[in-house]
């Protein structure tokens, strides 16, 4: 085994003293009668064979750790590499589990997937406004890679820019806000990383639409969100 195995091994210091880096004391070494049927695992086959019975079946591996080692296990390569094996398949079911609970737990570097937005108020619907420029920043260091845009309708509001940091992430014409609509798909972007020190800003202009459901003349909240991965303040 590489250094790697070597590694793995030592975490377990009965599968440590069966791979050969560390002294073993594995207790009364009568348990075994020989190298055919070992006593300590009923009903299978012998360890010249390999197998520890039922594929299915943890009965025989699960003992050799914390209990007797089989003397045969110290000498059979293949035997030893099944053990190995079961337990690096253990560790490695563990840690996706624990992963669901703690993404960051092995990584140096904090990272989750964060939103934030830009925002003005249309203060009169049914009245054309123009919108920015508005501008935001993220409490983080923040990628955007997703924008959306409440705009309840085709037509609602156009956008002329939109710009992350000192980058446009419009690059010519004019964007309707519909495009980043919250039912869009495959709506990605990949512009330059943020910072707490810089600015999301966008902006256009309201064209005097009042679509269903909205009604009145009333304001309405227009919101360009950004959505992507984002350092962890907690």
């Amino acid at each position: 085994m590489g250094r790697n195995g070597r590694e793995i091994a030592m975490r377990d210091p009965a599968l440590a003293a069966l791979m050969g880096v560390m002294g073993s004391d594995f207790g009364d070494e009568e348990v075994y009668d020989d190298l055919g049927e070992p006593d300590l695992f009923e009903g299978e086959t012998t360890f010249g064979g390999i197998s520890f019975g039922d594929e299915d079946d943890d009965v025989g591996l699960d003992s050799i750790f914390g209990a007797a080692a089989p003397a045969a296990a110290m000498t059979n390569p293949a035997v030893a590499q099944r053990i190995v094996q079961h337990h690096m398949q253990k560790r490695a079911h563990r840690d996706r589990r624990l992963l669901l609970l703690e993404p960051n737990k092995y990584s140096e570097v904090k990272v989750e997937r964060y939103t934030f937005s830009v925002s003005q108020v249309i203060s009169t619907l049914g009245t054309a406004q123009t919108l920015g420029p508005v501008s935001n920043s993220p409490d983080v260091n923040f990628r955007p890679q997703r924008v959306t845009c409440n705009s309840p309708s085709p037509g609602f509001v156009l956008i002329a820019e939109g710009r992350v940091a000192n980058v446009s992430f419009t690059v010519g014409g004019t964007i309707d806000s519909w495009q980043f609509n919250a039912n869009s798909v495959g709506q990605s972007l990949d512009v330059p990383t943020l910072t707490p020190a810089n600015k999301a800003t966008f902006t256009g202009n309201y064209t005097a639409l009042v679509p269903t459901p909205l009604s009145g003349t009333g304001s309405y909240t227009f919101i360009m969100s950004f959505t992507g991965p984002a350092s962890i303040v907690a």
